[in-house]
């Protein structure tokens, strides 16, 4: 038994362990030019992100109205009234039930527009 056992040992080549190569500071060095690369394409992504104004139509009973369209509506409503107060903030409340728009500028003055 001794015996099979060293003839399926000798039978089998030995294992040759070659050493693990390294990447060297060459060899790396493609990849981190696409770093860069990559890092200046987000850059250039992420104020397109930033900028992004959604287009919000509301749609009720067969009729559409742009949002957009109601918000310059209100500021033109508030402006006819007070033209010198500057707006800092705007709520828009819309009742399409009504077809009307309701407002509240700089939490002071309020006003309502149809549409």
């Amino acid at each position: 038994m001794d015996k099979e056992k060293t003839i399926a040992t000798a039978a089998e080549p030995e294992a040759t362990q070659e050493p693990v190569k390294k990447p060297t500071a060459a060899e790396k060095k493609p990849a981190a030019e696409k770093k860069p690369a990559a890092a200046k394409a987000r850059k250039e992504r992420k104020p397109k992100e930033d900028s992004l104004k959604p287009v919000v139509v509301l749609q009720f009973q067969g009729t559409e109205v742009d949002l957009d369209t109601l918000v310059e509506a209100a500021r033109a409503d508030f402006r006819q009234a007070k033209k010198r107060t500057p707006i800092t903030e705007l709520k828009l409340y819309v009742k399409p039930e009504e077809r009307m728009a309701y407002y509240v500028v700089n939490e002071k003055h309020n006003g309502s527009i149809a549409y």
